[in-house]
């Protein structure tokens, strides 16, 4: 039987999902999902609980769960935070970050670019060849909070990377961490981590007009009924 680890982890694809597909409005039902993951009742209600101490769905009493719809406006706070945040990442870890870890970033964007290429299961091998693209930074910043506080934001907008990967194309991501990547070798401090907060905005920015293109009658909320 799943664990609830494994309800979380599948059943997050699939509330993300749900957010941007055409059947936005579709009805689900506790019983049909514990019906998918093999398991009784019990563990996707918990999965849901702990969704909406994620910030994921909103659980009402009697009534059940609704999937919560992305906002131009939370977009704009946590992607301003974490362009904040990385950018000052980048900017500690470049004169920190030793030839082994230029060629580790040099590998993983190689990946990425491949990635870029595929038109299938791409957002799902992208993820996470990105994050640790990114985490490299975090975890050679000098500062043991920054790796920290940067995921916790992270797991608040996950949600919204997947449609940002949806919604634009790979290969201007990876020519973003390109930019990065140069600028690091040439210990340039505050430019790499100016390219950092660019690479972060950008996303930013397609998300944001993304969501305020979209219809309003798209943006209603997906109810997980019992």
């Amino acid at each position: 039987m799943p664990g609830i680890e494994h309800i979380i982890g599948v059943y997050t694809i699939f509330v993300f999902s749900a957010a941007i597909a055409a059947s936005f409005n579709e009805h689900l039902k506790e019983l049909q999902l514990a019906k998918r993951f093999g398991c009784t009742r019990g563990p996707v209600r918990e999965a849901l609980n702990q969704l909406e101490q994620q910030g994921f769905v909103n659980l009402v009493p009697n009534q059940g769960a609704t999937v919560k719809g992305p906002s131009p406006r939370e977009v704009e706070d946590f992607y301003n935070l974490m362009a904040v945040l990385e950018g000052r990442a980048v900017k500690w870890a470049t004169p920190l970050l030793t030839d082994e870890n230029i060629r580790r970033l040099k590998a993983v964007n190689k990946s990425l670019k491949t990635v870029a290429e595929k038109k299938e299961k791409a957002a799902e091998d992208w993820i996470p060849l990105n994050i640790e693209f990114h985490r490299i930074f975090k975890e050679n910043c000098g500062n043991a909070k920054m790796h920290w506080l940067v995921e916790e934001i992270r797991t608040r907008i996950t949600r919204y990377r997947y449609i940002s990967l949806m919604v634009t194309a790979f290969a201007d991501y990876a020519a973003d961490h390109d930019k990065i990547i140069s600028l690091v070798e040439q210990r340039e401090t505050q430019k790499a981590g100016k390219a950092m907060e660019e690479h972060i905005h950008r996303s930013k920015n397609v998300l944001v007009s993304f969501l305020s293109r979209r219809p309003a009658g798209n943006m209603h909320e997906t109810n997980l009924k019992e």
